[in-house]
């Protein structure tokens, strides 16, 4: 009985001295494996970014795409959104800022982006690019290992696919087609080069063409452009995240994509809420059902000085030329009231924007625009200041217009038509809502009468597209550098996004000179003759442009703000404050 324990013990030793020995080998190998991996990060890293014939980017640097995300893997991020989206292509006429914050990104994702801190291309599908001494030629490479979340590989179909369909006079993206007008033709050099050839030089050919996001072809490939303006879900991409689920008025659901090309975010879903009541919106916040909100700027007044608030969240803000915009009136001049350049500079001088940022921004850093270009940009011409506020001027001019109280109702008129008109606004905004009380309140006061026109987002941005107001508020997002073209050129009058028809022919030669002018400075000169001419025409009241602000649930680390703003790819939960699995 001895011999036989003695036996079982030497073999059960012998199992598990073997058992031992695999596991440090597989140690061993998973060591040589992680260093093998980390050598090719360390080689894409260094790897050269563009042909030698041509002209090279500098190599990537700490901020390059491959660089390894710090912090643990899990939870959610849900974030709330003004407005529900009317669909999550981001380039059809229909799609909008809310759109573009779900998908583009995070879903879809184009050759070229912005390194972060500095205001130059790097690549992200696109391993290498150029652009020609004469601007004719662009160039791009993908990245060889890359792929389709189903996991089809991505070749320049894919990219020829999308700028395509883009183009096609078929598929409603002529906002976005304008920005591809002057190339002429491509040449596909392989599966992973291609070349295009401009028609004439467009300053911002490399950044359009290269910043496209790009469509995997065997999944939208379409017979009738109906086909692909009428998918509004369902979006399929190459980016970190996946889309899940749509539940219509309540929330879209993207998670992670396990089958990403690059390195994985450490966040595992996004939930974009659509909770349009302002102070319902910090509220949820407040109770932990969503993490993140763009506060009203009385909210972020009020918060960013309550030390209790800020010991659970991050009170963000930030100027980002890629997105800092501004906030205007359109004023439409198809309109018998605004088709004089003098009453809307008088509506202009009736507004008091000091007083908007004073005590309704209550933001010391907002600043009142004087045109459209990034109020730090070279693009912008310091030397125009913005029109006081000033109601008597405002009389005189609307008096020079012809505009005066005839019949004594205390109503200006003109040829029988009494000054009194719409003011849209989109509905259950609070800012937009206390500026055109302002505006009402100050247009009484020089005989003019304003009704407020609110209107729930989706009606509103399809009146605003169908051009069915008489003035309206709104905001554009910015960029590093602008082309005005799709928002002032005259030609955009009808299906661009020129919705108050503005139209002057100095103002569209000078977009148009502009636009072919490779010498930045020989450019802006050109920008700051079209700045001017806005600022004396006032087709818009510029209202004012602020910082980004954001309210962030402080469990989230590594939160970096870059000159081009923050990347919530970057952000992760330490396990022990994780909430969602």
């Amino acid at each position: 009985m001895n011999g036989q324990s003695g036996l079982f013990k030497f073999f059960l030793f012998l199992f598990l001295f073997v058992i031992v020995l695999l596991q440090l080998l597989s140690m061993v190998q998973s060591d040589r494996l992680y260093k093998r991996l980390n050598v090719l990060i360390d080689r894409l890293e260094s790897a050269p970014s563009a042909p030698a014939n041509r002209t090279e980017e500098p190599p990537a640097d700490k901020s390059s795409i491959f660089r390894k995300y710090p912090g643990d893997e899990g939870d959610w991020i849900i974030r709330n959104l003004e407005g529900e989206p009317a669909t999550l292509c981001d380039f059809l006429a229909i799609s909008e800022w809310s759109s573009r914050w779900i998908v583009t990104g995070n879903i879809f994702e184009s050759m070229l982006e912005y390194e972060p801190d500095d205001f130059k291309y790097r690549g992200r599908l696109a391993e290498k690019f150029s652009i020609s001494d004469d601007g004719l030629e662009i160039y791009f490479k993908l990245r060889d290992n890359i792929w389709f979340s189903d996991g089809h590989p991505v070749t320049t179909d894919d990219v020829i696919f999308t700028f395509n369909t883009i183009i096609d006079p078929n598929v409603d993206a002529a906002v976005y087609a304008n920005y591809f007008r002057d190339v002429d033709h491509y040449e596909k050099i392989n599966d992973k080069e291609i070349k295009f050839y401009m028609k004439r030089v467009y300053f911002l050919s490399l950044g359009y063409l290269g910043g496209m996001t790009i469509y995997p072809e065997h999944i939208y490939k379409y017979k009738e452009a109906r086909e692909f303006n009428e998918r509004r879900s369902n979006p399929v991409g190459t980016g970190p995240y996946i889309f899940e689920k749509w539940d219509v008025g309540r929330q879209i659901v993207l998670r992670r994509n396990e089958n990403y090309w690059g390195p994985k975010p450490k966040v595992k879903k996004i939930v974009f809420t659509f909770i349009t009541n302002t102070t319902a919106e910090l509220q949820a916040l407040l109770s932990g059902q969503v993490d993140y909100i763009r506060p009203v700027p009385d909210q972020y007044a009020e918060k960013v000085n309550d030390e209790n608030f800020k010991k659970d969240f991050y009170c963000l803000s930030y100027w980002d030329a890629s997105n800092t915009g501004y906030f205007w009136i359109g004023w439409n001049e198809a309109r018998p009231f605004f088709a004089d350049k003098k009453v809307r500079l008088a509506m202009t001088h009736l507004v008091d924007r000091q007083a908007i940022k004073d005590h309704i921004l209550r933001n010391p850093e907002a600043q009142i625009p004087t045109g459209n270009f990034y109020i730090y940009g070279k693009q912008t011409d310091p030397n125009i200041k913005p029109w006081p506020y000033d109601p008597e001027k405002a009389k005189q001019l609307l008096d020079e217009a012809g505009w005066i109280d005839h019949d004594g109702d205390g109503i200006r008129d003109k040829n029988g038509v009494p000054f009194r008109f719409k003011y849209m606004i989109a509905a259950d905004l609070a800012l937009h809502e206390q500026i055109a009380k302002l505006v009402k309140d100050a247009a009484a006061g020089a005989g003019i009468e304003v009704i407020l026109d609110p209107y729930e987002w989706s009606v509103f941005s399809q009146k605003v597209k169908d051009r069915e107001f008489d003035a309206v508020s709104m905001a554009w997002g910015g960029n590093v550098e602008e082309d005005p073209y799709q928002i002032w050129h005259s030609s955009q009058r009808q299906k661009g996004s020129n919705y108050v028809g503005f139209n002057n022919p100095q103002a569209d030669a000078l977009i148009e000179q502009a636009r072919q002018t490779l010498d930045p400075d020989k450019r802006n000169a050109l920008y700051h003759q079209f700045h001017r001419i806005l600022h004396e025409e006032q087709p818009y009241t510029f209202i004012y442009t602020r910082p980004e602000q954001r309210f962030l649930d402080k469990r989230f680390h590594n939160v970096i703000i870059h000159k081009l703003g923050v990347d919530e790819r970057e952000w992760y939960v330490p396990k022990e404050l994780q909430k969602y699995k």
